[in-house]
């Protein structure tokens, strides 16, 4: 059964603007360092430990950049952003070599390079789907399984790909930023939301659910995480006209509707600059909420 695989994927920089890169040991390509999200693991330290575990650098991640999904792959890739604190640049057991390049002067081959410039970018990039070639899928499936059992004869079995709950849900908005679209029932007032099944990208499967409702471009506002639970929720917005809506369907004034703790911190979050705003995260504790 199909289920979403979560990944996070670090851009680090220097105070000379160069980018860290590792070329891999598998595929024996340079790319930006990352890898899969461990269960009870926040997706920001999910970045921060891969870009140790892979080059030797200690980094702190300043901020989320974007969203990516590997079609192929069931699998989602966080971006981050950050600049080194210290640690020593190290060939380890992932990688083949690491190094510092400028922007201006990159191998040529780094794999997905305008991640990088996502990264330094101005404006937030809107999620990306990546699609890889059929040939070069089976390649890189070949080479994947090739270290899978190299590194179970050395004795370093690969652990699987933990499962997540993940869910998107979006917050669309009238163009005064006052109301927000709410679907109502039994439980009262919810966001629209989707589960994700991994088949699709999460603003895929989300958009499905509200193009009814004027066929909004979902931007990537925030992100909600219960360790606990190895639960995730990826929060989108857009804005759309306020058109009539069908039974079940309400247009809410934001500050007054009544939603659970989590949804309506979501639309206090929210600004109406929301598509040039830094995405914001949020933890679920012991039943209390912790931002970050």
């Amino acid at each position: 059964m199909a289920f979403l695989r979560l990944g996070a994927v670090c851009a680090v920089l220097d105070d000379d603007g160069r980018v860290l890169l590792s070329r891999r040991g598998d595929l024996n390509v340079w790319n930006l360092p990352g890898g899969r999200l461990d269960s009870g693991e926040k997706l920001v330290d999910a970045a921060a430990r891969e870009v140790r575990e892979e080059t030797g650098i200690v980094a702190q991640v300043e901020r989320a950049v974007g969203l990516y999904y590997l079609r192929g792959w069931n699998r989602l890739n966080v971006l981050y952003a950050g600049w080194p604190l210290g640690g020593q640049l190290r060939t380890t057991d992932e990688s083949r070599a690491n190094a510092w390049f400028d922007l201006k002067h990159l191998p040529g081959d780094v794999i997905w390079e305008w991640l990088l410039f996502d990264a330094i970018a101005d404006d937030r990039p809107l999620p990306r789907v990546i699609d890889t070639p059929p040939d070069e899928l089976r390649r890189v499936r070949r080479q994947l399984r090739w270290r899978w059992v190299n590194n179970l004869l050395a004795g370093r079995p690969e652990p699987r790909f933990p499962r997540f709950e993940v869910q998107a849900s979006a917050l669309l908005w009238d163009e005064p930023h006052q109301r927000v679209l709410t679907l109502t029932g039994t439980r009262g007032h919810q966001l629209p939301r989707v589960t994700c099944s991994g088949e699709r990208a999460p603003w895929e499967e989300l958009a499905a659910v509200v193009n009814g409702y004027g066929r909004p471009t979902l931007h990537w506002v925030g992100l909600w995480q219960d360790i606990s639970r190895d639960a995730v929720e990826l929060v989108f917005a857009a804005t759309v006209a306020e058109d009539d809506v069908p039974d079940g369907v309400e247009w809410s004034l934001a500050r007054s509707v009544p939603l659970t703790g989590r949804e309506a911190e979501y639309i206090e979050r929210t600004r109406a600059t929301y598509a040039a705003d830094p995405v914001w995260t949020l933890f679920h504790k012991m039943d209390n909420i912790i931002t970050r």
